[in-house]
């Protein structure tokens, strides 16, 4: 079993490596549009959705469901059993792997017309090969994590990226330089997520070469059955799967209903579309940045809770329920506080104006949220409750639909941004009353809330006091550069404050802080010294 510190170390890397993730792959779209234009980049986006689909058709929920079964027969003493499961997802998804390639591939015409642009195919076809390999990436993850050792996984995941990203860039460059088409230029971009899923996967073969297959197999213990464990992965997978796709369905109530409603209120149809892309583009585009860290943590949290609720340890897994909770609510309420306040800069200096302000800063509140609900469905599906988050987040998708009819014409997108907020509020309301029902321990509210809430009270004083100077020096009209330089100054400065907050709150003992990669052991040496001179 791991101690707490290492389970604070994993869901740190997990969450710093899915942030660095996002941050590059909205990097490499900016620069890949100034590359091969809107044309080309309109060619590279068709081929995107299909293989994600078919990816997630193929993968999604899996290495969750393999990290949960191995964490089970690990905690029950039998690694044999463990590496069967390996074997056996292994199989089950490089089939659904060459299925999922050989529909995209063959059928790339097909999806390209459907699509929308026929000039689409080679970019389908250039990014197919990657469901051979992703698959087989995603087994060896989710084995990894139900040891709960998380470094394979973060490692692989920001490999993957760097390595795609700069395929997508290079190649791009290559092809316009020698005067090949847009058509191929885009292709060449799509192969970039090939290079990617490669490089991840020889990362993971290290990994396994350096630890995994000398993990020793107690002999004594009996295999399960291959078909029992099939029937095991798809009952777990399935509906985080399904659960996968109701995130996007939630977001897909503002692709229906927005535009339409802003235009039954009497706005043009150009600046509908024009609003739209301002709530969906901007504001979801910088609130999904921060909500990526309860993702990593909900990755770690999974398997650890198996292991202790397999166990049957009832003082561990309230501990782990309860460091989840705070290091979900430690990393996400100071995410929402800051993009609340500093919005209008950060608007200025990514987007060149300050457009859509208002649709940010209320979608901004949807952070805190969505990130408790991400944490707390994986809390409840590590114990076993595998369909009640789901269920809660289909009923959170009908809140936000009658939400939508109602404060849209009222408060157009930030009216829609509301709608989000609430929606979130029911999901996450809904699983924390099932964790408390389920684990039977009280919520321990002064050390996941109340002290985070205090440092990020204090350091929203000083982002305010900051934003304020922004706008007595010119503000929006000093122009992006300005903008830009505020920004960093503003962030800087208050995850510095937030930093020190919550050091003298005592928000993450010594031993979590230490835990910390990188930069722990200097903020523990800096808590030490702290309390030592009260």
């Amino acid at each position: 079993m791991i101690g707490s510190r290492n389970f604070v170390r994993g869901a740190m890397l997990l969450a710093g490596a899915a942030m660095l993730s996002k941050f590059l792959g909205s990097i490499y779209t900016i620069v890949l549009q100034n590359i091969i234009g809107d044309h080309g980049m309109g060619l590279f986006q068709m081929a995107y959705p299909i293989y994600a689909t078919l990816l997630a058709v193929a993968t999604a929920g899996f290495p969750v469901a393999i990290s949960k079964l191995v964490a089970e027969e690990v905690a029950d003493g039998n690694p044999a059993a463990a590496k069967q499961v390996l074997r056996v997802a292994a199989w089950l998804l490089s089939l659904g792997g060459v299925f999922a390639f050989l529909v995209l591939y063959l059928f790339a015409p097909e999806w390209a017309v459907i699509a929308g642009d026929p000039e689409s195919v080679s970019a389908i076809r250039a990014i197919s090969p990657a469901l051979l390999v992703v698959p087989i990436l995603s087994v060896l993850r989710g084995y990894f994590q139900g040891y709960q050792w998380m470094d394979p996984t973060a490692f692989s995941q920001v490999l993957e990226q760097l390595v795609r990203v700069a395929t997508i860039i290079g190649l791009s460059v290559y092809f316009v330089d020698i005067g090949a088409s847009q058509r191929v230029s885009a292709a060449g971009a799509a192969f970039g997520a090939v290079t990617g899923a490669l490089a991840g996967f020889i990362a993971m073969l290290v990994y396994w070469r350096r630890r995994g297959r000398f993990i020793p197999e107690d002999l004594t213990r009996q295999k399960v059955d291959g078909r029992t464990v099939t029937k095991k992965l798809i009952y777990y997978a399935f509906p985080i799967s399904i659960g996968a796709l109701v995130v996007p369905l939630l977001h897909n109530v503002d692709v229906i209903t927005v535009v339409n409603l802003l235009k039954r209120v009497g706005e043009s149809q150009n600046l509908a579309t024009t609003q739209f892309g301002l709530l969906s583009g901007r504001a979801f585009k910088l609130t999904m940045l921060p909500t990526t860290l309860a993702a990593g943590i909900g990755v770690a949290v999974m398997p650890a809770i198996s292991e202790a609720f397999t166990l049957g340890h009832r003082e561990l897994l309230a501990n782990r329920v309860d460091m989840a909770l705070r290091l979900t609510v430690l990393l996400a309420l100071p995410a929402t506080a800051g993009l609340v306040l500093a919005a209008k800069p950060i608007n200025v200096a990514l987007f060149t104006d300050a457009d859509g302000t208002a649709a940010i800063q209320v979608l901004a509140l949807s952070i805190l949220f969505a990130s408790i609900q991400t944490t707390t469905a994986a809390l409840l599906q590590g114990a076993g409750w595998i369909y009640r988050p789901i269920v809660y987040m289909l009923v959170s998708c009908l809140v936000k639909l009658v939400a939508n009819f109602i404060f849209v014409p009222r408060y157009g997108i930030a009216g829609a941004a509301f709608a989000t907020v609430i929606s979130y509020i029911v999901a996450a309301v809904l699983n924390l009353h099932a964790v408390r029902h389920l684990f039977g321990d009280r919520l321990a509210l002064s050390r996941w809330l109340y002290r985070p809430l205090i440092a990020t009270t204090i350091m929203s004083g000083a982002v305010f006091a900051l934003e304020r100077q922004w706008e007595v020096f010119g503000g929006p009209a000093a122009g992006r550069l300005w903008s830009a330089v505020a920004t960093l100054v503003i962030l800087g400065a208050g995850v510095a404050v937030y930093l020190f907050a919550i050091l003298v709150s005592g928000s993450l003992s010594e031993e979590e802080l230490m835990s910390i990669p990188h930069i722990g052991p200097l903020l523990a040496r800096v808590s030490r010294r702290f309390f030592s001179m009260h």
